[in-house]
């Protein structure tokens, strides 16, 4: 929406800053087609529409709900009802279905004329000179550019820019998969002459958009970055760029090394399990500590005030019970251990409490009682009953929590031991594979293992697996691809990166939700896929490093100085959060990846304050975003670790 909120940062940039000059037209660019083919058609305040461009341009008619109709490219639309299709269909990714209507489209000349006097009587000569571009300068031109606007209760619903995530962030996401971009996202008014417009949205074709949503790019960037940018090649978007400056990132560790690591880890971290030897009985003492344990996981929220779905108050009532359900008057004096896997997943939770529970009345993401959750082969142990018997206490290899017992199929300690020591394995090394068994679909991550029925593969080439399921444990054929791989990937610091970047674009998946990743489930199925085992909280995850180090005292020179001296595939801590490091790029910029949640953009929001913009997905960051309201990425770094320690400086750069 083109708020006059936003004026003030418009007008500055306007201004001050240019519109990346150095990027031509090219021959290519003159084509009316829209197609995959086609280089993008840049079109903004410094470069005009190419002439001839419209007497060739194919358009359709298309109406919104509310009976206005508008002209439309033809291939632009087509997929502009893909994508409203798509959001009308709730998923994992949008808290509900989501109605997208267009607002504006193509403007010949004259109507775009006739629109900047409206603004200017309106609102004035700045805010319109900052708002619209004159004719033969302006998107609504080209046809492939469309205002949409988000309806709830059949009417137009205003993106105010607020500190929580809105139903436009959520359609930004989705974009991509239909072949637009946003074509001003925030903190790019200095690049596309234009403030954050939540609502502006610019048809390129599903592989342009896909390389440009992956790299966090604008439409001026993809076009000036080259053929590096273009063929996703570059340090945004590659992890053969990083491994390349990194040729000494193929040394791996011996197995003699990594079993000294396991054990230095086990000894510092009370949250790694050894699910190998885990003992056959338990003492009450150990569960009503381990019970503690995972009531820790909500202790840094105000218990006061907490919020269900849609922003409904939870009473205090409800969160006593839920404590209360923990039973820990009861645990006896000693217990025998059941074990089970997940039916299809599993989500551990701090409490015995399905119902979310929400710090703000306006999230619908961050669950404060997930924890983990486990997919199908996860050995878990079992250890103890809610009050109410609906929930199981269990410990998994690094992650302590309440499961409903209706996710759990319980076996023999036989064949547990089958997935907690097995001989040989495969071990899933893409960033999520999903694997057909006794007529279910089952999701794995990164770093997941499953048993192998015969060490080698079949005639046919694939690898034969056992898989627990719901109803029985079943043989399944998996192909013998870069999927999968026998045994734990060689433990390198390349191979760090490589794995890192399987999971580029990515939602941030809180608590492994959503079949994805946060930021400390990221670095631990990365290691994981080479044999480490990290704990999924990002403080526990520092405390379990073999070498660590606190950097909360330094200053930002100080600091930085010091982040250039890791090494490629070391991990990087803040405030709950966690990232790994990737080394410099050519500009001598330390880089990270992570799966990152939120950043904050000073005087785009409400009024000029900061706007909190849900980026979700995992990336590649230098450290001067703004991680939080007032402060850049580099000063909310608190903490190093590394499984060998300190390097010397300039060695991976």
């Amino acid at each position: 929406m083109k708020a006059k909120k936003i004026f003030p940062l418009l007008l500055a940039a306007a201004m001050g800053f240019g519109f990346m000059p150095e990027t031509t037209v090219s021959a290519a660019q003159a084509s009316v087609s829209a197609s995959e083919t086609a280089e993008p058609l840049l079109v903004n305040k410094t470069h005009p529409l190419p002439v001839g461009y419209e007497a060739s341009l194919s358009l359709v008619t298309a109406a919104n709900c509310f009976g206005e109709e508008f002209q439309i490219e033809r291939e632009t639309y087509a997929h502009f009802l893909e994508l409203r299709a798509d959001l009308l269909r709730p998923d994992a990714t949008t808290e509900g279905a989501i109605q997208i209507e267009i607002a504006a489209a193509y403007r010949t000349p004259e109507e775009q004329q006739a629109h900047i006097e409206a603004l200017r009587a309106a609102e004035g000569e700045a805010y319109a000179d900052a708002h619209a571009d004159p004719p033969g300068f302006s998107e609504q031109q080209t046809g492939l550019a469309l205002d949409v606007v988000v309806v709830e209760n059949g009417a137009p619903k205003a993106d105010w820019y607020n500190i929580y995530e809105t139903s436009y962030q959520q359609m930004h996401r989705k974009l991509a998969e239909h072949g637009f971009i946003l074509r001003y996202p925030p903190g790019k008014s200095g690049v596309t002459g234009h403030a954050y417009d939540s609502g502006h949205i610019r048809y390129v074709g599903k592989e342009t958009a896909r390389k440009i949503y992956l790299q966090g790019l604008t439409l001026e960037e993809y076009l000036a970055g080259g053929e590096e940018t273009q063929r996703m090649t570059g340090a945004l978007g590659s992890a053969e760029y990083w491994t390349r400056r990194n040729p000494d990132g193929e040394k791996t560790m011996s197995e003699g090394e990594l079993n000294a690591i396991r054990k230095t880890m086990r000894a510092k971290s009370d949250i790694l399990a050894d699910m190998a030897n885990y003992p056959d009985t338990v003492t009450g003492d150990d569960i009503r500590e381990k019970i503690a344990f995972a009531r820790e996981g909500i202790a840094y929220y105000n218990m006061e005030e907490l919020y269900g779905r849609g922003g409904v108050p939870i009473p205090q009532e409800s969160v006593l019970r839920a404590d209360d359900n923990c039973a820990l008057d009861e645990a006896p004096e000693r217990a025998s251990v059941r074990y089970a896997f997940p039916a299809k997943k599993a989500h551990i939770r701090y409490l015995p409490e399905s119902s979310p529970w929400y710090e703000d009345a306006y999230d619908w993401t961050y669950d404060l009682l997930q924890g983990f959750t486990a997919n199908p082969g996860e050995p878990l142990a079992v250890l103890a009953e809610s009050r109410d018997k609906k929930f199981c206490l269990v410990e998994a290899r690094q992650h302590i929590g309440w499961v409903d017992a209706r996710e759990l199929v319980f076996v023999t300690r036989e064949q547990w031991m089958k997935y907690a020591a097995p001989e040989h394995f495969l071990v899933i090394t893409a960033n999520r594979k999903k694997i057909q068994a006794d007529g279910s679909v089952l999701t794995f991550r990164m770093g997941d293992r499953l048993p192998l029925i015969k060490p080698e593969p079949q005639e046919d080439g694939t690898w034969l697996v056992s898989v627990p399921t719901a109803l029985a444990e079943v043989p399944v054929s998996v192909p013998a691809d870069d999927t999968v791989h026998k045994g734990w990937l060689p433990c390198s610091e390349n191979n760090l990166i490589r794995q890192s970047f399987r999971f580029l674009g990515d939602i941030f998946g809180w608590g492994g939700m959503q079949d994805s990743v946060d930021c400390s489930l990221f670095t631990a199925c990365v290691y994981r896929s080479v044999g480490v085992e990290l704990p999924t909280d990002s403080v526990d995850q520092q405390l379990a490093m073999p070498w660590s180090v606190d950097l909360e005292g330094m200053g930002t020179e100080e600091k930085l100085a010091f982040i250039k001296t890791l090494r490629p595939g070391d991990t990087l801590y803040a405030e709950g959060h966690a990232m790994m490091y990737l080394g410099r790029d050519d500009s001598g910029m330390p880089r990270i990846i992570q799966s990152g949640s939120s950043e904050w953009f000073p005087g785009e929001g409400e009024n000029g304050t900061a706007l909190k913009y849900y980026v979700r997905k995992v990336a590649v960051k230098d450290f001067f975003y703004n991680g939080s309201e007032h402060q850049k990425a580099i000063e909310r770094v608190i903490g190093a670790a590394s499984l060998r320690g300190k390097r010397a400086s300039g060695t991976h750069s």
